[in-house]
């Protein structure tokens, strides 16, 4: 018989683990994410039936405008044509602030002075169990009715709903960061159309109206146009404020000026417009030049016959640049600054303390004894389980894995995540499975000694047929996955019980049934059910790591798969 060299095996075997590794985190990053609503659907009204009318509201004869406003809000207007609130959805601006599984999308009203009169969450790619639990929490809602644009004060505690802390928690993130920009103009809400500017950028087929850059067919920029009604509507000429569009190329120079829309005089609007001497103290300068322009100092005196009105248009273009500016710092801050403010509750606190200290046990070999190991798990089942409810699961890998990883709001789970996927390709072993998780921390408890009566053994023949199980689940979630983003697969394991102020009885019963099987059967539900701990001893680094086993064939397939479907879609 032939046999491999002693070096080239644990080569080999390093070599396929690190394959096998990195098929996971394939199989992973193929998950598709949970879409709420279709791309076409973004700037569609909402049914003005979800909306929830304050008081002085409620009985009138209202209905939305189906005209989204370049703010991204819907007017709702009376039977006399008069704006009574503004609507807006989360979503898309909140796409990002992941929760257990996702995004979540609420429904705004505001009053026409942009104050907040009602939140209502209007769907999420969370468990339904989630989702039901905040809905069901009035409370929750009630503390937004008295935010104004721009968020409340800084020292704001948001109380978040019992057991679906992450979901709400990242509905009331969503709500934020709708309502923290720069205060939008009511007064210049229109959109810039492709028309408006075809002169100026004939080239052009795609602008964004948030940052205003045109680009070609390429996807190249072509220059940008700079609107200084959301960035300056409070100076005011004889009857009100001017809306100028700027056209600026893609080094930054204003190359050109116009007037869009004004609330002054049309005469003396119209001599502004029409004076190109005036024009031309402002053009050729940069954005940064102009913004830091001085028209007294510099001795503007304005269009003879409408100084007033001129003279507010110079001011406007300065002040609206030296706005846009500084909403440019701001957004580069913000995109610079990753850490972000991180959400610390103390499970979450005790939730890393525990994993410092389960290492630091580990490293002393303090687990083979057999009366502290029972304090361990007992610690386990209640600080991880059910006070912090940070188990891992599959509709939570799942989720991050398709969305993010949600660890500004929930950094023990997201600490618990990283330990419990790393762990197993990096030490050889499950720290997970075998020290951190709740349900199997509970099964080691109650788990028969093999002289005890309730002590059963399976044969041979049937344990070898159940053992399959978990991984044809694993299987069955992911391609169930890959068909349905949205699916639920809570219910697929028994995990969600320790969230007990919001499980479901069929979550509790699932969970109770698990624990009768491996009071019996020695860690029956590890062994023969838990799909999350079939993935997790995939990944483990073995010995025989160097053998391909019929679930690398699988897990090809079902890449394989995810790929022939993303690309059918």
């Amino acid at each position: 018989m032939v046999t491999k060299p002693k070096l080239m095996r644990p080569l080999q075997a390093k070599a396929t683990h690190v394959v096998r590794t990195c098929l996971v985190i394939s199989l992973l990053l193929a998950i598709p994410k949970p879409t709420l609503r279709p791309q076409g659907e973004t700037g569609k009204a909402p049914a003005i039936e979800v909306i929830e009318l304050p008081d002085d509201l409620s009985g009138q004869d209202l209905y939305l405008d189906p005209q989204q406003d370049a703010n991204g809000m819907w007017r709702l207007v009376d039977e006399n044509q008069v704006t009574v609130g503004l609507v807006a959805r989360t979503l898309p601006m909140a796409n990002d602030v992941i929760g257990y599984r996702g995004p979540t999308e609420s429904l705004l009203l505001f009053n026409p002075d942009l104050k907040l009169t009602s939140v209502m969450l209007l769907q999420s790619t969370d468990t339904d169990e989630h989702v039901t639990a905040v809905k069901a929490e009035q409370t929750f809602f009630k503390q937004f009715e008295s935010w104004a644009w721009g968020g409340p004060a800084v020292n704001t505690e948001i109380d978040a709903v019992s057991g679906a802390t992450l979901t709400s928690m990242a509905l009331a993130e969503g709500v934020l960061k709708r309502i923290g920009g720069e205060r939008p103009s009511l007064l210049f809400n229109q959109p810039i159309t492709m028309q408006e500017i075809q002169d100026w950028f004939p080239e052009a087929v795609e602008l964004n109206n948030k940052s205003g850059e045109a680009r070609n067919s390429r996807g190249e920029l072509v220059g940008s146009v700079i609107r200084t009604g959301p960035l300056s509507d409070d100076l005011s000429g004889y009857q009100g404020p001017t809306e100028m569009l700027l056209k600026v190329s893609p080094s930054e120079i204003v190359e050109a000026i116009r007037i869009r829309t004004s609330f002054d005089n049309e005469p003396y609007v119209d001599y502004v417009r029409t004076e190109a001497g005036f024009w031309a103290i402002f053009e050729g300068k940069t954005v940064a030049e102009l913004s830091a322009f001085d028209p007294q100092a510099a001795g503007v005196e304005g269009v003879s016959g409408a100084t007033m009105t001129s003279l507010i248009v110079a001011d406007t273009l300065v002040a609206a640049t030296r706005e846009y500016q500084k909403a440019r710092v701001s957004t580069k801050t913000k995109s610079t600054s990753w850490l972000g403010p991180i959400r610390w509750t103390i499970a979450d606190i005790l939730t890393i303390s525990t994993l410092f200290l389960a290492a630091t046990l580990k490293y002393a070999g303090v687990y083979r004894r057999r009366s502290f190991r029972r304090i361990w798990l007992t610690w386990v089942v209640i600080i991880i389980g059910f006070w912090a409810g940070n188990l891992l699961s599959m509709a939570l890998i799942a989720g991050w894995s398709a969305e993010g990883i949600a660890w500004r709001l929930a950094p023990g789970l997201a600490a618990i995540t990283c330990v419990a996927m790393l762990g197993p390709p990096l030490t050889k072993g499950n720290p997970y499975c075998n020290h951190l998780c709740p349900h199997g921390a509970i099964q080691q408890l109650v788990r028969p000694k093999p002289k005890s009566m309730r002590y059963r053994k399976l044969t041979p023949t049937l344990s070898r047929m159940i053992r399959r199980l978990p991984g044809i689940t694993l299987c069955a979630a992911y391609v169930a996955l890959v068909l349905l983003p949205t699916i639920d697969l809570a219910a697929w394991e028994p995990f969600h019980a320790y969230l007990f102020r919001i499980a479901s009885w069929s979550s509790l019963a699932f969970a109770f049934a698990s624990l009768v099987l491996s009071a019996v059967l020695p860690m029956g539900y590890c062994r023969f059910g838990c799909p999350t701990g079939r993935l997790l001893d995939y990944l483990k680094r073995t010995a025989t790591s160097d053998r391909l086993l019929f679930s690398d064939a699988v897990a090809v397939g079902l890449l394989i798969f995810a790929i022939l479907s993303h690309w059918l879609q």
